[in-house]
């Protein structure tokens, strides 16, 4: 049987052993950067130094930055060097004079799932010495993984123990990475071998063998792991705060004399830092205030810094108050999720009903709920999205993915802020299928994506025409397009209705005509539909109940 992926949303990653070489295809054609020299007693002395780790977005060398975070440990920034030469490999170790220069970059801002993902970018400029291999100057060690937490935007939290019961954390945000030892894939049990200096754990080396590591986890109640749900910030505050920085933060743009669309640029990405950061803050303090409810204590505890999301493990006393919290809404089981189907999920109808019934076949969602799926789409087809739409307000998304989540075998991750047309990742290690799986909601007439993306923007990002789960409201005839032709249906079954004792249309016909929500099809709706054609054809991407309620009073 095919291996699984190990997290179905990712999608570049790849489970190497004790080396990754990198081609010349991506890598700089200037090899002057990284002068090679030797230690002489096979021992690194350096307090601070890079490990070559993996790709970013395959195409540039991806380092991990280590220095001393106390006596007994390190930590470790990621860093990309686009200028590195082609002749490094996993593990490789580099120090420099210590005046190079990185820059932090967000990888994806736009994203709402991995927004605060970021890395340092390393200057052209940096000159690092290559002074051997983590295998040759750093003594190892083998743990065992205790488990495998995901927080659901982008980064892994491990943690481990030598033979000796010792305890050790390995923690990396995992976006447009391609690793060469990768721990994502990682179940309870598996045993790594990792390179330490001066007793200090420093990046994984290999991962040991299936055949040496299987049969080695016994499954024992106390130490079950769980997925805590609690309920989610109330982000007035925030909203109010931001606007005002915002606010504050334009005029000084129009003061400097920047142009209309730079302004809105600059505004838009400051909105968006501002409003993480303190949503960051926020989570932080909502999840340390349940930790500290539930009188949670040790290493073995992953806080979402960007969901209400906490995973760790509970004794019979913490799951019972827990159970009993206000502040709780939902606690699940968090395990390997090891699924071992006959045959992999290839058509529509068959991956509908596996993430929309639970382990019995039973139905997770209601019958007026509807659902769709797209498969092998997304921008490199290799994504099968799950579709939830027909909603008639965000606030609906949340307990549809709640009621999606009461299945044990996977659990959805949860964006940091919930709106139309978010991308929800499922949790699960092993699936089968063979593409990245994702759960999209979206809400009728309602503009997809954090910032609002117009919808053929939308539709590229995603790999498929997304009018079809977005457009409801005018579209009479189903073309996903607002235009005379439906005024013009509007108006015919109004005569109609008003001429015929015979003739009458069905709920979704008047939920499509009734434009402006007052019970009746008449002239009316059918002249704001007008209107709303001749606003989008002069260049409106506004959604037609927007342009409603900006137009019209009724």
């Amino acid at each position: 049987m095919n291996k699984k992926r190990a997290l179905t949303f990712i999608t570049a990653l790849t489970l190497g052993l004790t080396s990754l070489s990198f081609t010349a295809a991506y890598a700089a054609e200037d090899k002057t950067a990284v002068s090679a020299s030797s230690a002489s007693d096979n021992k690194l002395d350096a307090e601070k130094f890079y490990v070559v780790v993996g790709t970013y977005e395959n195409k540039y060398t991806q380092l991990k930055y280590v220095y001393p975070k106390s006596n007994t440990e390190y930590t470790g920034d990621k860093v990309v060097w686009e200028n590195a030469p082609a002749d490094l490999s996993y593990g490789d170790v580099l120090v420099s004079e210590g005046n190079e220069k990185k820059t932090l970059v967000y990888s994806a801002p736009d994203n709402p799932v991995y927004a605060m993902a970021s890395y340092y970018k390393l200057d052209d400029s940096a000159v690092l010495n290559k002074v051997g291999n983590c295998s040759d100057l750093m003594d190892s060690k083998e743990l065992t993984v205790t488990s495998a937490m995901y927080d659901g935007s982008g980064h892994w939290s491990i943690h481990l123990s030598d033979a000796d019961g010792k305890e050790y954390y390995y923690g990396y945000n995992f976006y447009a990475s391609t690793l060469g030892v990768d721990l994502g894939s990682s179940n309870k049990g598996d045993k790594y071998q990792f390179a330490f200096n001066d007793g200090k754990l420093v990046v994984p080396l290999s991962k040991k063998n299936d055949a040496e590591t299987a049969a080695t986890v016994t499954d024992k109640t106390q130490d079950n792991s769980y997925w805590i749900f609690y309920k989610d910030i109330d982000t007035k505050d925030i909203d109010e705060t931001v606007a005002e920085k915002v606010h504050d933060y334009t005029y000084s743009l129009y003061e400097q004399g920047l142009g209309g669309t730079e302004v809105e640029k600059k505004v838009a990405d400051y909105s968006q830092e501002i409003r993480l950061g303190l949503l960051k803050e926020a989570y932080k303090e909502a999840s340390a205030k349940i930790v500290k409810e539930l009188g949670i204590e040790g290493t073995e505890v992953f806080c979402s810094n960007y969901t209400a999301t906490i995973v760790c493990k509970l004794t019979d006393e913490q799951y019972a108050k827990a159970q009993k919290s206000e502040n709780i809404g939902q606690i699940t089981v968090f395990s390997d999720f090891t699924l071992e189907p006959q045959t992999e999920l290839t058509d529509k109808n068959s991956l509908i009903e596996f993430f929309t019934t639970d382990s019995e076949g039973k139905p997770l969602l209601s019958d007026d709920v509807k659902i769709d799926a797209v498969l092998n789409s997304g921008k490199n087809k290799d994504t099968d999205y799950l579709i939830i739409y027909g909603l008639s307000d965000k606030q609906e998304i949340s307990p549809i993915v709640k009621k999606l989540n009461t299945d044990s075998r996977f659990s959805w991750g949860t964006p940091i802020d919930i709106f139309s047309g978010g991308i929800f990742y499922t949790t699960a290690t092993k699936l089968p299928v063979k593409n990245n799986v994702q759960l999209i909601v979206f809400v009728d007439d309602t503009l997809p994506g954090f910032t609002s993306y117009d919808i053929a923007r939308y539709s590229e990002e995603v790999g498929f025409d997304a009018r079809p789960y977005i457009i409801s409201r005018g579209d009479t005839n189903g073309d996903c397009s607002i235009d005379a032709v439906d005024a013009s249906n509007i108006l015919s079954a109004y005569a109609k209705v008003q001429t015929s004792n015979d003739y009458s249309l069905t709920a979704a016909e008047i939920k499509k005509m009734d434009v402006n929500g007052t019970g009746t099809i008449d002239a009316v709706d059918a002249s704001i539909v007008l209107s709303y054609y001749t606003y989008i054809a002069t260049g409106g991407n506004n959604m037609l109940k927007d342009f409603i309620k900006e137009h019209y009073v009724f």
